[in-house]
């Protein structure tokens, strides 16, 4: 009876082994924060193209990814939204650096889940002692960095001293928006775009550089063709159509 046993158990190992497709090939992507949403459309577009290819994305803050490269994480490309961040990969030779192309660009906005009054004033909004503001980390988060340049050209970095929340990457901030922990919250127009919570949008003035997202396949890639084809599939029309849809700008230079 235990040989019988033996015999039905080893047959179905095999059957479940058969049944199951074998991917040829693994893709490990390291991927801005704020692609979160955007990416899980990317990925289910370019696997019908590419059956072959099993992805695992890795989000984070483009800092936080950049410092876990430098540290030999496994990832096969790395999708920034921070062209500081890529350079420092570059600088070390860690990127191919005949890869590195931009794929996209965003903007910065101030959002709330409540309507914004009709001609709001982006420094009376918040200047408003009342509320409270989510930023990004400045030191550690691009969206922050961006952030406090255009407070500070705007002269309100100081006066805000005190009243910010600060959040560990581009989600956190519109999740603390969006619970109600933070009245407002200077975002990504992207993440404005796909959000339902939402209500109010108001460009933030004094943007003195381009958000752009850069992507690179990694130097010591063991999937470089795998790399190549998602990254080409993210600049080229599909992917392009797929970006504005979530919001993002097209960045000059992506449609080869």
């Amino acid at each position: 009876m235990k040989k019988i046993l033996s015999l039905i158990t080893a047959t179905l190992v095999l059957s479940s082994c058969s049944s199951s497709p074998v991917k040829e090939e693994e893709l490990f992507v390291s991927a801005a924060s704020s692609l979160t949403e955007v990416m899980k459309k990317m990925e289910e577009e370019f696997l019908k193209v590419e059956p072959d290819i099993e992805m695992t994305v890795n989000y984070g803050s483009s800092s936080k990814l950049r410092s876990q490269i430098e540290q030999g994480a496994p990832a096969d490309l790395f999708l920034s939204a921070s062209q500081k961040d890529m350079d420092l990969l570059e600088s070390k030779q860690l990127v191919n650096a005949e890869s590195v192309k931009p794929f996209a660009e965003n903007q910065l906005v101030l959002a709330s889940v409540e309507e914004f009054p009709k001609n709001a004033d982006f420094s009376d909004l918040i200047l408003n002692p009342e509320a409270t503001i989510a930023i990004g980390e400045p030191d550690s988060v691009p969206l922050g960095a961006y952030s406090k340049s255009a407070l500070e050209t705007l002269n309100l970095w100081k006066l805000l001293d005190g009243r910010l929340i600060y959040a560990k990457d581009a989600r956190q901030v519109v999740t603390y928006v969006e619970s109600g922990n933070a009245e407002l919250g200077i975002i990504y127009s992207s993440d404005a775009a796909i959000s339902r919570e939402i209500a109010g949008i108001l460009e933030v003035p004094g943007q003195t550089e381009s958000i752009i997202y850069p992507g690179s396949v990694l130097a010591d890639s063991k999937n470089q063709d795998a790399a190549k084809a998602f990254m080409d599939f993210v600049t080229g029309s599909q992917g392009q159509t797929i970006l504005e849809e979530y919001g993002f700008l097209p960045a000059v230079g992506a449609v080869p």
